[in-house]
């Protein structure tokens, strides 16, 4: 199953005593307000969920898939309409998968998936892409649940489709319980993407393209309900802007840092 445990998993404990001074931030603060502390946290929250999400981290498809379908995903359904298997319809309306790591950490992923892949000489040169997966776990001391949404149309923009471009919508919702700390993390994020390009050949970095975003985020402290844009810059970088504050994410670490 494509749930970078290995990657999320690690990063969610180390959050938990930062989010205690979080106060709730309204949508309303004039644009010279400067950065506060729950401003500052929502930042971080965002980058950090954009890109795990973007690749795939809380399950669904991964930019790193290019125009293929997503190793997560069992291809035991796929309806062919030639003799390559990555070319027609494949949908999955009862995704069950169960993923162990030892005897400590136990995760469930369910939901449904439907890909159309599009062909030329029957060659795959892109899909469009409808899912929503569901993936609830729980390790020593924590809970999570993760809910995606994908609504993607990809193209290959050359002939072995090392470039491609993607449109679409993402809903990358977070909810993690820190039993051990009796403290919690919601982070409720949409984005719309448009006109992104993406290198493969480049670790495949996003070298154009902008979104929208939401965020609403809730912790023990406080929360947030922010909206904003993002502009992709190259260099596995993004510009991030709500509130007139600017940050720069970096997309391979999820880091952020005024811009």
């Amino acid at each position: 199953m494509n749930l970078n445990l290995r990657i999320v998993l690690p990063l969610l404990m180390g959050v938990v005593i930062s989010y205690s001074a979080c106060k709730k931030t309204e949508n309303t603060a004039t644009p010279t307000t400067p950065n506060t502390p729950a401003t500052t946290q929502a930042s971080v929250e965002i980058g950090k969920n954009l890109a795990q999400s973007i690749v795939g981290a809380f399950g669904g498809a991964s930019i790193k898939d290019g125009v293929n379908p997503s190793a997560s995903f069992s291809t035991s359904k796929l309806k062919v309409q030639s003799n390559n298997y990555n070319c027609g319809f494949y949908i999955d309306t009862s995704l069950n998968l169960t993923f162990n790591q030892g005897d400590t950490l136990k995760a469930h992923k369910t939901g449904g998936v439907n890909y159309y892949f599009v062909c030329n000489n029957n060659k795959t040169i892109g899909y469009d892409l409808i899912d929503s997966i569901t993936t609830k776990g729980s390790g020593p001391g924590y809970a999570f649940t993760y809910a995606i949404i994908q609504d993607y149309h990809v193209r290959g923009l050359n002939t072995n489709n090392s470039n491609f471009s993607l449109d679409g919508k993402l809903k990358s919702f977070t909810d993690n319980q820190y039993t051990k700390y009796n403290t919690f993390m919601s982070v409720h994020n949409v984005y719309n993407f448009s006109n992104l390009y993406v290198h493969a050949d480049d670790n495949f970095d996003i070298t154009s393209g902008s979104a929208t975003f939401n965020s609403k985020g809730k912790t023990n402290g406080g929360g947030w309900d922010y909206s904003g844009t993002l502009k992709f810059l190259g260099n596995h970088k993004a510009q991030m802007t709500f509130l007139n504050h600017e940050y720069l994410v970096d997309l391979l670490t999820g880091e952020v840092k005024p811009n």
